[in-house]
């Protein structure tokens, strides 16, 4: 009894870490049920290598967002940013609007995430904004304009990596069911969708 005890503990230790690839849903489907209308401020890097404190809000102006939410050393989420970095180069993605934002401040450095997505040098170079928040982040509520009860992991429906939702002007969130490394068929109704809901066909 003791020894499957201990069988089991190891086996539940091997499983832990950013994400198993099996724990995506095959295919991409959108949720149409919006949560709190929320925003929040971060340091904010830009392809160029430009930094600022930008507003998540601000960012996505008045259209749906996609949102990547990404880890340094996430394999999941370098093949994300790849083909959505592909997409917007062939023009296959024209004109969809993009944020990273980094889920795993706690333990990996702000030097360990550049090097992954900031600037040509880097290893999986991005096109779009990469938010780098704290974990103690004030998340908004942009209804009542007051601090959030919730932190930002439980306002942003608990994201592992890689995470992808839709972000709208409006500040609601919508998770996307995705698998775990990137499928250009889902990338490709993802975006079908998203350019439903800048166009109002929400």
């Amino acid at each position: 009894m003791i020894k499957n005890g201990i069988l089991l503990i190891s086996i539940l230790c091997l499983l832990s870490g950013c994400v198993a690839p099996d724990r995506a849903i095959e295919g991409s489907t959108i949720d149409e049920q919006p949560i709190e209308r929320l925003t929040f401020q971060s340091l904010t890097y830009t392809w160029d290598e430009s930094s600022s404190v930008s507003d998540l809000n601000a960012i996505s102006g008045n259209q749906s967002t996609l949102l990547l939410w990404v880890g340094a050393s996430c394999r999941g989420c370098h093949d994300w940013t790849d083909m959505l970095r592909e997409g917007i180069e062939n023009g296959s993605l024209e004109g969809i609007s993009i944020v990273s934002i980094h889920r795993y401040s706690a333990f990996e450095q702000t030097d360990d995430v550049l090097a992954r997505y900031v600037g040509n040098d880097s290893e999986y170079p991005i096109k779009w904004p990469i938010m780098l928040p704290s974990e103690d982040v004030d998340v908004i509520n942009l209804d009542s304009g007051l601090i959030s009860d919730s932190d930002l992991y439980d306002a942003f429906l608990n994201p592992s990596t890689p995470t992808l939702q839709i972000y709208h002007a409006d500040g609601s969130i919508v998770p996307i069911d995705h698998s775990y490394w990137a499928s250009w068929e889902e990338l490709q109704d993802i975006s079908t969708d998203m350019g439903l809901l800048n166009s109002g066909g929400r």
